[in-house]
């Protein structure tokens, strides 16, 4: 028998349950749609290409009201959570924002609201949020008055790489993303709580912008801007028409009540500014840091956007007052750390326009530099001036004028006060010790604006110049003294042994070594009872110690010993000295003086010092230490371990004719040696009483000063060498019949 099927009839019980299914999804997805902002968005921006995911940009974090969403970033692309994601916001009161982006990138980030609620976002007028260069990008919101009530509106977030044209409402990104979300405005219920600020509370035009702040919705406002005048602006732009400081007070007012805030002394309006400039340089091509971050000059510090912010002109806002003739500090921090060319003027004489002598500083391809720059005596005095910085690129714009091409320039006021105190004399040169420069150009750097300027050179040579070159003719070791004045009193500074010169000049050869075990303590020079050369020392940098400022004076046929002592008993080490009798700049083997070989600290030998007249003058010695005798040693010995070289200059004398030293036995010159350069002569024989003729010569024969004296049994005279260098002097007097008497002067010991 066929098998016959037949359908069943559902029980009632499954139609009741589907009937309830559908019951309950319907409603469901209707309350989904319900959740979106009921305008629909007129523009949906598109997503980052994915050649743009490597640099690994986009939003990663939203955080706004109950709102706080983390997402991948960029290969997300556009992501619109207007329907899920949302937070109810009260009208007129802020709320702190956070959006952050790629943690090693700046981006730039806009944030827009649809006000109004019709599907378009307006870029200026719906625009509540702006951030430029930032990684974490965070502020305050306020809904406006005028927002929609009760309504899901659309919250638009969108970024993109800081160099990329800047995020508009319907952009697509180049290398970041822009997400969606939903901000539901409540009304406000509490009255006002007043609050503003000013876009600038020091103000030099006399106009500020004042901004309400006030939090749950004032619909009216009435400022008083301490100048009898008011306002209902809910935004006001003021100006004032009278210099001076101002309280302004805000009151602001809801249909629940009203508050009022009032700031004390808020705004300053200093109308005294700089001279216009006659240009205003702009940054043509922008890139790579370039620009100024930081300047300070004295007590100005200054913080700053670097070129992508071009021109920058605070001359209102960054005043700095300067001592005419003070060395002042001052570094600029510039962008990254590329090197840049750094430069700085001030317009001295108010006109407008930087003249070539109105540069103050230089620095040329350093990062951040920093040094001190003077405001010479001719600066216009008590009136604002103009300073200009300019920093860009090494080898770009050098004039007051040029326009930067990755940099930039910024504009301050300083006012320069006048000095009134006396000078600090200070003075540098291009001289370095044992080189033979000749010229040597001398510097002023005195301190309280002199006026007037007075050097010796040493050589019995003068200048009133600020900044003379000289020549030395004579070799020797010279004093410079440098005498500044100004119209509060004069200041003297004297740097003793400041130029040594052989003549004619020669180069010696370097010597270099380590210092790690051994080194010379003391090198000393001794005739009998005087002491020539006693220099106590430590261990010098790179093994070479450069003492050629101290002088050795050497007599021949003196007994004379040179002593040489290490840093302690050690083992047993090697002592060289050479003296450069030939004056050939060279220290040849048979002008080696010591060689010792000893395990003591203290090594002395005899020091016998040539008769020959060719061996008188200006010359050098060099000692060295070593642990070991190997290889055979040197006086240009380079890198060598464990040891130490000095150099030190000599001066060999010649011996007074018999003659010239015996006549006037009554004469004395006195004290001898001297070391302040003053002398008494007294010749209390009566018989030899008369005028004398004074001629003064170094060790080389010389005439370095001359002058004449009275001398009698009744009549001293005195004699002022204070201007020449340390050294040995011959005195010569010459009466009217011709009789010469000669005396041996020690100058400076």
């Amino acid at each position: 028998m066929p098998l016959i099927l037949r359908a069943q009839r559902p029980p009632a019980s499954f139609w009741f349950g589907a009937l309830l299914l559908s019951l309950y999804i319907l409603p469901l997805a209707a309350w989904a749609q319900s959740q979106c902002p009921p305008a629909t968005s007129a523009c949906t921006p598109g997503s980052a290409p994915a050649s743009g995911y490597a640099f690994g940009m986009g939003i990663l974090n939203v955080t706004l009201g109950s709102i706080n969403n983390t997402t991948p970033g960029v290969q997300d692309g556009y992501r619109d959570y207007a329907c899920t994601v949302g937070a109810s916001l009260t009208v007129g009161q802020s709320y702190p924002i956070s959006i952050s982006t790629n943690t090693g990138v700046n981006e730039t980030v806009r944030v827009w609201l649809d006000v109004n609620n019709d599907g378009t976002l307006n870029p200026t007028s719906e625009l509540i949020f702006s951030s430029n260069a930032k990684k974490l990008h965070t502020g305050t919101i306020s809904l406006p008055a005028n927002t929609v009530l009760g309504t899901r509106l659309r919250l638009r977030v969108a970024a993109d790489w800081e160099n990329s044209p800047i995020p508009t409402p319907c952009s697509t990104p180049q290398y970041s993303q822009t997400e969606d979300y939903a901000i539901t405005a409540v009304t406000n219920t509490a009255a006002p709580v007043a609050e503003f600020v000013a876009d600038q509370t020091l103000t030099c035009s006399g106009c500020v912008q004042f901004t309400d702040q006030s939090q749950n919705a004032p619909s009216s406002w009435l400022w008083n801007f301490g100048d009898n005048t008011t306002s209902t602006l809910q935004n006001p732009n003021h100006c004032y028409t009278t210099p001076g400081t101002y309280t302004v007070t805000l009151t602001a007012t809801n249909a629940t009540g009203s508050n009022v805030r009032t700031r004390t002394s808020y705004i300053e309006y200093n109308s005294t500014v700089p001279v216009a400039a006659t240009c205003t340089p702009t940054t043509t091509a922008y890139c790579c840091d370039y620009g100024i971050t930081r300047f300070a000059l004295g007590t100005l510090v200054k913080t700053s956007l670097n070129g992508q912010a071009s021109y920058e002109n605070f001359t209102c806002s960054s005043r700095v007052q300067l001592t005419e003739g003070m060395a002042i500090p001052i570094s600029i921090t510039t962008g990254g750390t590329t090197p840049h060319d750094t430069r700085v003027w001030l317009d001295l004489n108010n006109d407008g326009a930087f003249a070539a002598g109105e540069l103050l500083y230089t620095a040329l391809n350093r990062a951040s530099p920093s040094g001190t720059l003077s405001v010479p005596g001719s600066a216009v005095k008590n009136v604002p001036l103009r300073l200009r910085v300019l920093a860009d690129f090494v080898g770009g714009a050098s004039g007051p004028c040029a326009n930067p091409q990755l940099g930039q320039v910024e504009d301050y006021t300083v006012t320069v006060l006048p000095n009134t105190n006396p000078p600090v004399a200070a003075f540098t040169s291009n001289y370095v010790l044992g080189n033979c420069q000749n010229p040597v150009q001398f510097t002023d750097q005195s301190n309280n604006a002199p006026t007037s300027w007075l050097w010796n050179f040493g050589d019995g040579s003068t200048s009133t110049q600020q900044n003379p070159s000289h020549i030395y003719s004579t070799a020797g070791v010279f004093n410079v003294t440098l005498t500044a004045t100004n119209a509060f009193g004069n200041n003297v500074v004297t740097r003793n042994g400041y130029v040594v010169f052989m003549q004619p000049c020669v180069s010696y050869c370097t010597a270099t070594s380590t210092t790690a075990n051994i080194w010379l303590t003391n090198v000393a020079v001794r005739r009998g009872a005087a002491t020539d050369l006693d220099n106590t020392s430590a261990a010098s940098a790179n093994g070479f110690g450069n003492y050629i400022d101290q002088v050795v004076n050497l007599y021949p046929g003196q007994s004379t010993t040179l002593s040489l002592t290490v840093n302690a008993n050690f083992f047993q080490h090697v002592l060289w000295a050479w003296i450069d009798w030939n004056r050939n700049g060279t220290y040849e083997t048979s002008e080696l003086v010591m060689n010792g070989v000893t395990s003591a600290s203290v090594f002395t030998a005899p020091l016998v010092v040539p008769a020959a007249a060719s061996s008188a003058g200006f010359t050098r010695m060099r000692v060295m230490v070593r642990l070991n005798n190997q290889p055979t040693p040197t006086a240009c010995q380079i890198n060598q371990n464990n040891s130490e070289t000095e150099e030190y200059s000599v001066q060999v004398n010649q011996v007074l004719a018999t003659v010239e030293a015996r006549t006037l036995p009554a004469l004395t010159i006195s004290p001898n040696p001297t070391t302040d350069g003053q002398l008494r002569l007294r010749l209390p024989d009566p018989a030899a009483a008369g005028t004398y003729a004074v001629r003064i010569a170094n060790a080389v024969g010389a005439q370095v000063m001359q002058t004449s004296v009275k001398l009698g049994p009744n009549q001293e005279a005195t004699l002022n060498l204070s201007g020449l260098p340390r050294g040995l002097y011959i005195v010569r007097l010459q009466n009217a019949e011709g009789k010469m008497a000669a005396r041996r002067i020690q100058v400076g010991y």
